[in-house]
């Protein structure tokens, strides 16, 4: 009975607790209304202001700016209607450091709290997760989840669309998204995205197609499931107008192809002079340039560059891929007059662009600009001297062809002696020589090279690209006497030099003449 009672006492106690709070606001809520009624205009303006404050907000909170600001995004990287989207989750956040907790590598954010959402939209397939700040003003996306079983993308591809990314729109990494990745099953080796005039094998390629988004561009690439081979979906694109969108180039216009010993070509052309020069890199090399249309240019320009300087030349082509901007052209500005347009030309294709638009291209073509520049300004400071310039062959001075059987012929003639000898090795490894003009053919002389031997020759051959050479002489200095010529022969190319010069060949040509002076001695 006590404890009844106990319990009756302190819930009428509590029921009239609450009656005397109720009380009192409704004692302040008149006041207020007196207050209306005495200064009706801040009383409106309060109104005012809380009613657009309820505007702002959503159903659940989230700021009308921030909702508006993640669709518009969402639409605008992934092409989708803004009606087909749809927010299915916020929650605030506070986010740790100015990156909105989505920070890439090597990317420095500022360390300071800053107020935000956590905001999930979906198309009803995917959801992508959005980072925000109060405003909306700054997002970036954090993930991105597909219904159903989406394999993962391997970290090779990732990496592989980065860096094409990053040096398609010459952004750093740190400022672009992975924002969708699908798997893909390609129909022809040029994963869909086929060139004019471009071939493409026939065949099944399992792989990606992989969205990289920044700030207002997307990029949609296609790759092969390792991501060594990729294509940029240029239709599919979004890219920035920045003032030198690229354009293709037509066929029409594209120069012709490199010759087999060509490694980079540039076409420079216009400018104050209006003039057209063709510079050229050889595999030897060699510069070559000379003034396009000049009949009376017999005697174009040449500088050597040294081996290691070569070799670096070609690795920075081959690691900064410029087949990612095949047949592309970087116009200049409006209204640029007297610019200077230059045609670069590599096995991986064609690129266009003028000293007006240099400083703006891509990062890798920037690098590939820089290092060519250089190596021909470092050639043009070290000029060869005039007594070794090499020198085409006259057709009418070549020797006959080869028969197919031999793998090498030198001809050696002048000297004190004034005779001519030919020495031949032959793919059976016989090695002969006999002396032209010998009427009883008794001075010939037969050798056996061993089959190890004749395999290591044919691999110098192959390897310093003899076989890829000019024709091509190198003469004796001038008032040089009583010098004896060589002139050597592989399959259809022939170089000439003397005694005198033969230590100022380039250095491939220098390889190949040693290796068969080694043969012709340890047999002779």
């Amino acid at each position: 009975m006590k404890t009844i009672l106990k319990i009756y006492l302190t819930t009428n106690q509590a029921r009239i607790f609450t009656a005397l709070i109720l009380t009192g606001f409704l004692s302040i809520g008149s006041n207020f209304t007196l207050m209306k009624n005495a200064t009706a205009t801040p009383a409106n303006l309060m109104a005012e202001s809380t009613n657009e404050f309820i505007k702002e907000m959503t159903t659940n909170n989230l700021p009308r700016r921030v909702e508006a600001a993640v669709l518009r995004d969402a639409s605008k990287r992934w092409q989708i209607s803004i009606e087909d989207l749809q927010i299915v989750e916020s929650t605030p956040r506070t986010w740790n450091n100015g990156c909105l907790g989505v920070s890439q590598p090597g990317e420095i954010c500022t360390q300071a709290l800053v107020p935000g959402w956590k905001v999930v939209v979906s198309d009803g397939k995917q959801k992508w997760v959005y980072h925000t700040n109060s405003n909306g003003r700054l997002l970036r996306i954090a993930s991105t989840h597909s219904k159903g079983k989406e394999g993962k993308l391997p970290s090779s591809v990732e990496n592989a669309v980065f860096q094409a990314a990053s040096r398609r729109l010459n952004l750093p990494i740190s400022q672009l998204n992975i924002v969708q990745a699908k798997q893909r099953t390609w129909n022809n080796g040029c994963l869909n995205l086929a060139r004019p005039d471009e071939g493409c094998t026939q065949a099944i390629i399992n792989g990606w197609k992989v969205v990289v988004g920044a700030v207002d561009q997307t990029l949609v690439y296609h790759t092969d499931a390792s991501g060594s081979a990729l294509r940029l979906n240029e239709k599919k694109s979004e890219i920035a107008d920045n003032g030198i969108t690229p354009v293709t180039i037509p066929t029409s216009e594209l120069p012709p192809p490199l010759d087999r010993n060509v490694i980079f070509r540039q076409i420079s052309s216009g400018g104050l002079f209006a003039r057209t020069y063709e510079t050229v890199l050889l595999n030897d090399g060699r510069i070559i340039r000379y003034e396009k249309g000049k009949e009376n240019d017999l005697e174009p320009q040449v500088w050597q560059v040294s081996s290691e300087q070569l070799k670096e030349f070609q690795k920075l082509l081959e690691k900064q891929k410029l087949s990612e901007l095949r047949n592309l052209s970087y116009p200049a500005t409006q209204g640029s007059a007297d610019y200077i347009t230059y045609t670069i030309t590599t096995s991986d294709g064609t690129i266009q662009y003028n000293d007006v638009s240099q400083n703006n291209l891509p990062e890798n073509l920037q690098t590939v600009v820089k290092a060519w520049n250089d190596i021909r300004s470092d050639a043009i400071a070290n000029p060869i001297p005039d007594e070794i310039k090499p020198l085409p062959i006259p057709l009418s001075e070549l020797p006959p062809q080869l028969d197919r059987n031999v793998v090498f012929r030198q001809i050696k003639s002048g000297g004190f002696i004034g005779k001519t000898y030919e020495t031949i090795l032959l793919n059976d490894g016989r090695l002969m020589q006999y002396r032209i003009g010998d009427a009883n053919d008794s001075e010939r002389r037969v050798w056996r090279v061993s089959q190890q031997k004749l395999r290591e020759f044919q691999q110098v051959l192959k390897d310093h690209r003899f076989n890829e050479s000019e024709n091509l002489s190198y003469p004796a200095p001038n008032g040089s006497a009583d010098y004896i010529t060589y002139t050597v022969t592989s399959d259809y190319t022939t170089i000439r030099y003397n005694d005198i010069s033969q230590n100022n060949l380039p250095k491939n040509l220098q390889a190949v003449v040693n290796a068969w002076n080694q043969i012709r001695k340890s047999y002779q």
